[in-house]
C-alpha cells in the first residue's frame, strides 16, 4: 500500500511539474480536471504479470493421480489409461478497482497469441479495459495427465503452465473461460465384479470456472496462481443431479463403451455438463 501511494504521488507530482512548466495561461479548474484524468489513465494502464498454471488430477490426494474411487450404487474403481487433452484457449475476466478509468490495447504474437478482446458476448463487469478477455490461444498439450510431475499442497499433479500470458490489468479476477479441442479419455472401470472400458470423447469443449475468493492482481500469494483440473469431476455425480454416470454407463450391454456427441448421448451430456459446471471439474487452486 505505501509503494502504492507513493507511486501515485510521483506520477501526480510529474503531471503537476510538467504542466506547471510547459503549460498555457487558462481555466485553472479545467488544467487540474485534465491532469487528472492523465494521471487516472496512467494508473489504469498499469499492467502486471502472472504465470497461471493448469494442474490434473484426481482428488485422492494420492501418488496415482490416474487411479481413483468413486461410488454410485457400487464402489467403482477407475483407472485412466489412455488420454490426449489438447488445451485451445483460456482467458480471464478482470474487475476493475474503485475510482478507475479504462482504456484498452492489444497485442498478439507469434503461433500461440496473447491477447485481450472484448466483444458482445463477454459479461462487462466495467469497461474498457475492464470489459476484455486476457489470455492465450494456441494448441497445448500438457502431455500424459496420469502421470505426476509435480507435488502441490493438494497432493501430486500433472502441472502445464498456461504462458505467455499478457500483462493484466490491475484488480480483481471475475472469471475464467477456455476451451479444450481435444479430450480424449480411455478408463477401465471396475464395479467389483465386472470391468468395462469406456472412450470419453469431448470435442471443442467449453469451461468457466468463477473466481471463488478476491484474488487481487498483482498476485501476491505464495502459491502458484493455478486452476486445478481433477479428472473424477468428469465422471462424479455433481450436485442437483439425480443421474448417476457410472450407474448409467453398467447399465447399458456390453463390456466397451464409446462416449461421445452421436453415441450414448445421455451419458455425454452429463460429462459435458460437469466440465461446464464450476467447481466440479475445473476449480481456482489459489482460492485455497
Amino acid at each position: 500500500m505505501k509503494n502504492k501511494i507513493k507511486f501515485e504521488y510521483i506520477l501526480l507530482f510529474l503531471i503537476s511539474f510538467q504542466a506547471c512548466a510547459y503549460g498555457t495561461l487558462g481555466n485553472s479548474t479545467e488544467e487540474r480536471s485534465t491532469e487528472l484524468q492523465a494521471l487516472f489513465r496512467i494508473m489504469d494502464e498499469r499492467r502486471a504479470i502472472i504465470d497461471p498454471w493448469l494442474y490434473y488430477s484426481d482428488d485422492q490426494g494420492d501418488s496415482d493421480i490416474g487411479s481413483f474411487t468413486l461410488s454410485g450404487s457400487s464402489t467403482y474403481q477407475i483407472q485412466l489409461t489412455e488420454n490426449e487433452v489438447v488445451l485451445e484457449s483460456i482467458s480471464m475476466l478482470f474487475k476493475a478497482p474503485e475510482n478507475s478509468f479504462s482504456v484498452s490495447s492489444s497485442s498478439a504474437d507469434g503461433k500461440v497469441h496473447a491477447f485481450h478482446s472484448g466483444g458482445s458476448e463477454t459479461p462487462t463487469p466495467g469497461t474498457g479495459s475492464y470489459s476484455q478477455k486476457y489470455g492465450i490461444q494456441g494448441s497445448f498439450s500438457p502431455g500424459d495427465i496420469s502421470v505426476s510431475d509435480f507435488n502441490t499442497l493438494t497432493g501430486p499433479v500433472k502441472r502445464q503452465s498456461l504462458s505467455p500470458f499478457p500483462a493484466v490489468p490491475y484488480g480483481t479476477l471475475q472469471h475464467i473461460y477456455g476451451e479444450f479441442s481435444d479430450l480424449l479419455l480411455t478408463f477401465q472401470i471396475f464395479n467389483g465384479s465386472t470391468t468395462k472400458t469406456i472412450h470419453v470423447e469431448l470435442r471443442e469443449a467449453e469451461f468457466q470456472v468463477e473466481a471463488s475468493c478476491d484474488l487481487e492482481i498483482p498476485y501476491k500469494k505464495n502459491v502458484p496462481f493455478s486452476i486445478g483440473f481433477r479428472t473424477d469431476g468428469l465422471l462424479s455425480q455433481r450436485a442437483g443431479s439425480s443421474f448417476s454416470i457410472l450407474d448409467g454407463i453398467f447399465a447399458i450391454s456390453g463390456s466397451e463403451i464409446t462416449i461421445n456427441d452421436f453415441q450414448n448421448t445421455t451419458l455425454y451430456s452429463e460429462i459435458q455438463e460437469n466440465l461446464e459446471t464450476s467447481g466440479q471439474v475445473l476449480v481456482l487452486y489459489s482460492c485455497f
